[in-house]
């Protein structure tokens, strides 16, 4: 039996906020265009779309969905990334055809949520297994299982790898740094996944500072703040706020 990958969530509850006003749109674009499967995709190196990814698919998991996560970065070494370290087969053992699907599906410390590494296979290139038959399958199969599936690949500006992919896939989404991603980056970005046929659904920005998160949610904290109404009785016998 495979090991249990434990993926945590951050615990600020106005970060978790942001992170679930992205779930609503996800939502939303399954409920009316029936788009199961979502590439996330960074503008450029280091904007953060790994922890995106994962808190996104937490979201949707303590929603009530059933989601997979995928790591789709078959460059980089399982050894390199702190949620492979115990892992034993993946996405490119699959592709491989050294492991079955279901031999590449670990449960996490989340009920809903499962979690595809991306594998120790390393006999193809990243271009070669993405662009193959088996990478089809696993889309599809996971659509078939899953209410959600969420794929985290390279950035544009690193690998070709995000524009194989989000041709596979039901949308596209960009992630980007608030005051670190270029314009000319992210418009680069845009112009190859468009290039490419990707259905480019919207942007995350990543790592916005509070002051400017105030400025888009300016009631970012009203739950938080906010004294409940007293309940008083009215002349007629019903509750009013006060």
């Amino acid at each position: 039996m495979n090991n249990v990958i434990n993926l945590y969530r951050c615990k600020d509850e106005i970060i978790n906020d942001a992170y679930d006003r992205a779930v609503v749109n996800i939502y939303l674009q399954k409920e009316k265009n029936g788009y199961k499967s979502f590439l996330l995709c960074g503008s450029e190196a280091g904007v953060g779309t790994t922890s995106t990814s994962v808190e996104l698919a937490i979201s949707l998991s303590v929603a009530g969905w059933k989601t997979i996560l995928v790591d789709g970065d078959l460059r980089k070494g399982s050894r390199y990334k702190r949620l492979n370290e115990d892992v034993k087969q993946g996405l490119s053992d699959y592709i491989c055809s050294d492991a079955q699907l279901s031999d590449c599906i670990y449960s996490t410390n989340w009920d809903l949520l499962h979690y595809i590494p991306c594998g120790t296979a390393k006999d193809e290139s990243p271009v070669r297994m993405l662009c193959s038959a088996n990478m089809d399958k696993v889309v599809r199969q996971l659509q078939e299982h899953y209410d959600f599936v969420i794929i985290d690949v390279p950035s544009l500006n690193s690998a070709v790898d995000a524009q194989i992919l989000t041709v596979k896939v039901d949308a596209t989404i960009l992630v980007t740094a608030f005051n670190s991603s270029k314009r000319r980056c992210l418009e680069e970005a845009r112009k190859q996944l468009v290039q490419a046929g990707g259905n480019l659904i919207g942007v995350v920005e990543n790592k916005v500072d509070m002051e400017e998160y105030k400025k888009y949610i300016k009631d970012y904290d009203y739950f938080k703040q906010k004294k409940f109404a007293k309940m008083s009785k009215g002349g007629n016998g019903e509750s009013e706020e006060e």
